[in-house]
């Protein structure tokens, strides 16, 4: 099974150059890394392209788009069997890619969620991001408080038919979109407790621990059911 990794980078010089290598050394060489860059004004893009390697594969986007839409763009690039989604700034565990392909190929399930310990800095804030979270599949659960974190996500290719393109409205994030979508559609998910990553908590995060205003997640919870509804509707109507 290839593999493609899925990244969006933006002003991580800080750290992305740890990060590359914990992923390079765990892929094969027809595997693929695709790197979308968000405009990045550091040396971001400099880091990237000193690997000279080919399984890197540096996409700059022209102007600032977003988080969003940057990993959707990165999505459809992908050619892989098993695509993983990668933050910039996280640390991957050298056995990541090996457990998470081994489950893919003894059990029948189309999308994994491992868990992560959360660090900032040198310290542990949790070592189990599930705990923190509560995290668990459940489409409902998950439109009201999402636990579906995309760097700990890892799907078969076929998923990205029903998902893609992922909305581009405030409010609605690519992860989400894909689980919780994913779920509706009956495909089937497991959600693992083994930390497989660093969970790299900085000042600079674009996703936040932090409980934000209950106005402000109420009305993203509204834009993303709204989308959610007008997705399933669009599909039902276009078969």
């Amino acid at each position: 099974m290839k593999i493609s990794v899925c990244m969006a980078a933006y002003n991580g010089a800080k750290y992305i150059r740890l990060q590359l290598l914990s992923i390079l050394n765990q892929l094969g060489p027809n595997d693929q890394l695709v790197v979308v860059d968000d405009g990045s004004t550091d040396n971001t893009v400099q880091i990237i392209k000193s690997f000279k390697d080919s399984r890197i594969q540096l996409h700059i986007n022209t102007v600032n788009i977003g988080v969003v839409r940057t990993f959707d763009r990165a999505l459809h690039l992908v050619q892989g069997d098993l695509i993983f989604l990668s933050d910039q700034d996280d640390l991957w565990y050298d056995n990541k890619i090996s457990i998470i392909r081994k489950i893919f190929s003894s059990q029948d399930v189309d999308l994994i969620v491992h868990d992560a310990m959360i660090v900032e800095g040198n310290h542990i804030i949790s070592s189990s991001l599930f705990k923190f979270r509560n995290s668990s599949a459940g489409v409902i659960k998950n439109i009201i408080s999402n636990t579906y974190t995309g760097c700990c996500m890892a799907f078969k290719r076929d998923i990205l038919g029903k998902v893609l393109p992922i909305p581009a409205r405030k409010g609605i994030f690519h992860d989400a979109w894909i689980g919780i979508v994913a779920e509706y559609y009956g495909y089937k998910i497991v959600f693992i407790d083994v930390p497989l990553i660093e969970f790299n908590r900085h000042d600079r995060n674009t996703s936040t621990l932090k409980r934000r205003k209950i106005i402000r997640i109420l009305a993203e919870r509204i834009v993303l059911l709204l989308a959610i509804i007008t997705h399933i509707i669009r599909v039902y109507f276009t078969k």
